[in-house]
């Protein structure tokens, strides 16, 4: 009679079995080993240690942009903004370089910008003056009399930058100029006058405001 596999594997010894073994089911193998490593780096990321979410997000655009000494300012930034109840979160601070000299590379950093904005991904902004008022033209900038009260915003009367939206009838309020800002001059170079404002669609209000203030060292 005819023995089954079952049979002869079961008359193999160790190192015979372990051979067999590995001969005709190394790829099952392989393909378990990767699938736990998946599974595994899920948990990690997304369970046991997920990545921190925005507390704030505050965005330096321009031409001339030392990234990394954005950190320095995140560190300083972070325990003013976040709580406790936050949890999870932190202050990220972003960079985008306009003007550079390849297209694809300008186009690329154009549309990511764009696409942030209307995800509701990008809260503090401080860019030059020219780019300032083409996104206020469109819209995209956050009247300041819905950040600050007016006395707050009367001390700062020299230094208020107006504004008219496509669906302006008036002039309103929507950057504060901080072009001698040292903080912002750690970051940012260049003979442009330097504006910060809130983008229009933000969903934090009050920590934006926390972070304008932080830089012009408001009470």
């Amino acid at each position: 009679m005819k023995k089954s596999n079952k049979a002869k594997f079961k008359e193999l010894k160790r190192k015979e079995k372990v051979e067999y073994i590995w001969e005709y089911y190394k790829l099952h193998i392989f393909a378990g080993i990767f699938v736990l490593i998946v599974i595994g780096s899920f948990l990690n990321i997304w369970v046991f240690n997920p990545p921190p979410k925005s507390a704030v997000s505050v965005n330096f655009v321009g031409s001339s942009i030392f990234a990394d000494n954005t950190e320095s300012l995140e560190k300083e930034l972070n325990p003013i903004i976040v709580t406790e109840e936050m949890g999870n979160k932190k202050v990220f601070i972003n960079t985008y370089i306009f003007g550079m000299k390849d297209p694809q590379m300008q186009m690329a950093t154009q549309t990511k910008f764009i696409a942030n904005i209307s995800a509701r991904e990008l809260d503090v902004l401080i860019l030059d003056k020219e780019q300032f008022d083409s996104l206020v033209l469109q819209g995209s900038m956050l009247p300041l009399d819905q950040v600050f009260s007016e006395d707050e915003l009367g001390k700062l009367t020299d230094r208020l930058l107006k504004g008219k939206s496509e669906e302006d009838t008036n002039e309103q309020i929507y950057g504060i100029d901080i072009t001698d800002n040292e903080k912002i001059k750690t970051v940012m170079v260049g003979d442009s006058d330097i504006v910060i404002g809130v983008v229009s669609n933000t969903l934090k209000i009050e920590e934006s405001k926390k972070v304008i203030k932080w830089f012009l060292e408001m009470e």
